[in-house]
């Protein structure tokens, strides 16, 4: 590269775009790889400080100098940066690299910040125009780099282009032979990719999801193979069997059970905090049991005709109660620095606080008596033939997978997958997927607590059948069922055409699928031996390809929050540890709108990710805005989103469905340190929408979406 090209090179990497880098180059660079030029490690030496560059870079007038001066303090950090890259991706900077790209920003910062409080907001939109000009002005950088960058510096930056450039070159080669064979290799009978990514995509799509969400999904599932995991593996307890969902509440008492697959909460019991409660169902002929673990004495409920729970009225309940707060700082640092500036929305230095409740244990005394049955779900309101269904409508259908449009029904449900010859059987507490070869369709079922069993009825239009819960929490049926399916047969953008795929299984005995066995299950039937808790899963959740670039840091005053990280543990270079994340949500309102939700774990921020996808995302927006104006232009005409969609997936960390008390837990061995979790979902308010950064630690941790913590959309 000769020097002429240097001044474009320089700033496709600028401090907006430089973390953009740091996922490519990751792609290529091998973990191990460290630049053998210890000379390059103080190459700092030669440039300049920020008075030399005030002293020296001077324009017509002084406006245009504090232009100048502040495109050259966004230049610098970039150069910085890619000759650290080169030199390690995961090792840290140097102290001399840390203190100069701090003291550049803050400068640049600081001129910004100046002008627009002595000028008016035109004059100040005009002047970071003018900065920009600069910043993309070869003959300019010509000019200053060559009076104030050093010759070892220079040095430095064109060893650093030179290796790049060759290992680049060599990666793409290697890509382009890869994806060669393997397109040669994998294609089913229609010509369509039968790599982990299409396989998944297709299969939402014919299972009623929208194109967009399911594109996400299979986004999704396609980095998971590539690391070398199953979805299916990553989270959840493993349970399989009949379970409870939804509140049971007495309108003349206090305390109400909210039960969810794997735990119960004991709600508004005296002053305790809703801490789940694991459960079994015990089945007998003419009675259902309900056992609830709880300290210092279990309880058992027995379920009424009507649906209802009748319980032992007054008990003793072990618990915690918040006894006060304590705050907490979260600094977001950028490769290892604070971050300062309007850059990344922030005056001054990027920094949150929030309140964290202190606990200590307690018991108190509680009524569980005579409890009702949840309420079924009221329908949604559609919009009418003709009307739009607004932004609402567009952000929900990027996460509408097709499980979305059946509601979550209260009262005995199922969970797990079955598995009997060639059909399986996939529950949700909100509806079934049944696989009888390679026809698959999505239904609803219902639990009935008939006299002497529990019964399973779905409701499969190519034949409805009904199995039986058995003691050993096996399923029986008889008969035979026609699955009425359809595969995808070509896409074309958003237009997906379907050919019908009908198959005939036999409805016989269905063992719980390995992953959702019986040891883990929820139910005792009569004759069972008693149940065993539910083992929590020890499959590590997918830890990023990359680093993070970006990080949040805690700090607390208070030394009894065990989840206070000082900021360099919060950094890129986390170690790993078993940790386990509960995650939990709370609202005022009778009912939780998180239920059945989805999160997703990432690490760096949503709005941070899409603009260094080259997503359209305007300005200074937060990450709910700009989730919603790349879902807009996703929508729109003339604008393909496929490279993005495609890019997103190398952030995906995981992702979890809450269950039907909007509660999950994840536990795995994976690296600590910043993480942010993503979710939507729409209230009466409006759109409510979270980008929560948390530090995971080794051990427990809890996270807690609220209304107040969610930014609103409408």
């Amino acid at each position: 590269m000769n020097s002429s090209d240097t001044p474009a090179a320089l700033y496709s990497f600028s401090p907006r775009l430089v973390l953009f880098l740091l996922c490519a180059v990751l792609l290529w660079l091998p973990c191990s790889y460290t630049l053998a030029q210890t000379a390059n490690l103080n190459y700092t030496a030669d440039l300049p400080s920020v008075e030399r560059v005030k002293a020296e870079i001077k324009g017509s007038d002084p406006t245009d100098t504090l232009a100048r001066q502040c495109a050259v303090f966004t230049y610098l950090p970039a150069y910085i940066e890619r000759i650290k890259y080169n030199r390690t991706v995961r090792g840290p900077y140097t102290p001399d690299e840390q203190r100069l790209i701090v003291a550049y920003q803050l400068a640049a910062y600081q001129i910004s910040q100046d002008y627009a409080k002595t000028h008016s907001p035109d004059e100040a939109k005009a002047f970071e125009r003018l900065h920009g000009q600069y910043e993309m002005n070869s003959d300019f950088y010509k000019d200053w780099s060559h009076r104030l960058i050093g010759p070892q510096s220079a040095a430095a930056y064109k060893n650093m282009e030179s290796e790049m450039g060759a290992r680049q070159q060599a990666h793409v080669a290697a890509e382009k032979r890869t994806y060669e064979e393997a397109n040669a290799k994998t294609t089913n009978a229609q010509g369509l990719s039968n790599d982990p990514t299409a396989v998944a995509t297709r299969r939402c799509l014919e299972l009623g999801g929208s194109s967009i969400a399911c594109m996400g999904k299979g986004l999704g599932a396609g980095f998971l193979d590539m690391i070398g995991l199953h979805p299916g593996e990553l989270m959840g307890s493993g349970r399989a069997g009949v379970v409870l969902s939804g509140r049971y509440r007495n309108p003349a008492t206090t305390a109400s059970l909210d039960f969810g697959p794997d735990t119960v909460s004991i709600v508004d019991c005296g002053k305790l905090v809703a801490d789940g409660h694991s459960y079994t169902i015990e089945k007998r002929p003419g009675l259902l049991r309900v056992h609830v673990d709880n300290e210092p004495q279990p309880f058992v409920l027995t379920m009424r005709s009507d649906g209802g729970l009748v319980g032992p009225g007054p008990i003793d309940v072990k618990g915690r109660i918040i006894i006060g707060y304590h705050t907490v700082t979260h600094t977001l640092y950028v490769n290892g620095a604070p971050a300062v500036g309007a850059q990344y929305g922030c005056n001054g230095v990027c920094q949150t606080s929030e309140s964290v409740p202190d606990y200590a244990p307690k018991i108190e005394r509680c009524t569980i008596g005579s409890l009702a049955m949840p309420p079924r779900p009221k329908p949604e309101a559609q919009p009418a033939a003709g009307e739009s269904a607004g932004m609402f409508g567009v952000l929900t259908g990027l996460f509408d997978t097709g499980e979305m449009k059946i509601p979550l029904e209260p009262g005995l449900r199922v969970t797990g997958q079955f598995i009997s010859g060639k059909l399986v059987l996939d529950f949700t507490p909100t509806s079934i997927i049944l696989d009888c070869g390679e026809a698959h369709v999505r239904g609803v079922y219902t639990v009935e607590n008939a006299t002497d069993q529990l019964l399973v009825h779905v409701d499969n239009p190519g034949g409805p059948f009904t199995l039986a819960v058995e003691s050993d929490n096996s399923l029986r049926g008889t008969g035979s069922t026609t699955v009425n399916g359809r595969l995808v047969s070509g896409m074309q953008g958003e237009n997906v055409t379907f050919t019908p795929r009908v198959e005939t299984c036999e409805v016989a005995s269905f063992r719980p699928k390995t992953g959702s066995s019986a040891t883990g299950s929820t139910t005792k039937v009569a004759g069972n031996n008693p149940p065993l808790s539910a083992p929590s899963s020890t499959a590590p959740p997918a830890t990023p390809a990359a680093p993070a670039s970006v990080a949040y840091a805690s700090t607390s005053p208070t030394p009894a929050l065990s989840t206070a990280v000082p900021p360099a543990a919060t950094s890129s270079t986390g170690t790993r540890a078993a940790m386990r994340v509960l995650i939990t949500s709370n609202f005022a309102a009778n009912t939780n709108p998180m239920a059945g939700q989805t999160i997703y774990i990432m690490r760096e921020r949503m709005d941070d990710v899409l603009r260094k996808l080259g997503a359209p995302i305007p300005p200074n927006t937060t990450p709910a805005q700009a989730w919603q104006a790349f879902a807009t232009a996703c929508l729109g005409k003339g604008v393909d989103c496929t490279p993005v969609w495609t890019a997103l997936k190398s952030h995906f960390v995981t992702a979890t469905k809450l269950d039907a008390t909007g509660k999950a837990t994840l536990s795995a061995t994976a690296t600590t340190g910043a993480y942010f979790l993503f979710a939507q979902v729409r209230s009466p308010e409006g759109l409510m929408v979270w980008d929560l950064p948390q530090t995971f630690v080794a051990g427990d941790n809890t996270v807690t979406l609220t209304a107040a913590n969610a930014e609103h959309l409408q």
